[in-house]
């Protein structure tokens, strides 16, 4: 049987994701929270009343910055509190809705970053609408989609590289098991479905120099795309997928693929 192992959101871009045991979907949208905020850099004129998508450079992110990789995060979406700690040791709290707090984040991610006090970045979010609807998400690709991860395709390139490659260098929002090492690439093109959620499998997952950073030390101790080319001839690792319809989706369901796009 194929099933959900983990459902991980990334409520900031760049920073460490939540697991979830459960989450509600709506048509054509991201997981709710999903790279609902980002820290744009101190150049970056987007507009949070009419966001668009944007090149990851335009932001913080761990091509760049790999260090954020070791900042743990909690973000209450409900009162938008957010704290930040680094090993252990609260290093930030604040209301994301307060522009004093905000601007205190901006400070406290500079320092932490060693970037120019006047080249701040700030904390950036879609504000085109006052209803708890996400409209806009922060993602490395333009589509709304959620991005699907096989432990078998994970566990396949680490025995092929005689390393430990762990699945949150990915950042993945459903991981799953139940297949063969690189079976989900032939769910392009096909509709899955996880209880009564459908899920349109339009795209491959390309890598970049993000997933080189190790998440537990926060070193570039791998070149994945690098290393994936080379062992497989490509750079790919996980597949994107739209929501076709509302529903709830929770660990452990199972996932059927049906062959009717």
């Amino acid at each position: 049987m194929i099933f959900v192992k983990h459902i991980i959101r990334y409520p900031i871009k760049g920073l460490n994701g939540e697991y979830l045991k459960e989450t509600k979907l709506s048509k054509n949208s991201t997981i709710l929270g999903d790279r609902m905020f980002a820290f744009a850099k101190h150049d970056n004129n987007i507009n949070e009343y009419a966001p668009i998508y944007m090149k990851k450079t335009n932001f913080l992110a761990l091509v760049k910055e790999e260090k954020l990789s070791l900042l743990n995060s909690k973000l209450n979406l409900d009162n938008q509190n957010l704290t930040l700690s680094y090993y252990g040791k609260e290093i930030f709290s604040g209301f994301l809705d307060n522009k004093i707090e905000l601007d205190n984040l901006s400070t406290c991610i500079s320092k932490f970053l060693e970037i120019d006090s006047e080249k701040k970045p700030r904390l950036i979010k879609d504000k085109s609408n006052t209803q708890y609807n996400q409209k806009h998400s922060f993602s490395d690709i333009p589509d709304k989609a959620i991005s699907f991860i096989n432990l078998n395709s994970v566990k396949d390139f680490e025995n092929k590289l005689n390393k430990e490659v762990n699945h949150i260098r990915f950042r993945g929002n459903i991981i799953f098991e139940g297949i063969k090492a690189w079976e989900e690439f032939n769910w392009l093109g096909k509709i899955i479905q996880i209880e009564d959620v459908k899920f349109e499998i339009f795209r491959k997952t390309k890598r970049c120099a993000a997933t080189n950073v190790n998440p537990k030390n926060g070193s570039r101790d791998l070149n994945i795309p690098n290393q994936l080319k080379k062992i497989y001839g490509h750079y790919d690792l996980g597949v994107y997928g739209k929501v076709v319809n509302e529903g709830i989706i929770k660990i452990n369901d199972e996932i059927k693929i049906n062959i009717n796009t």
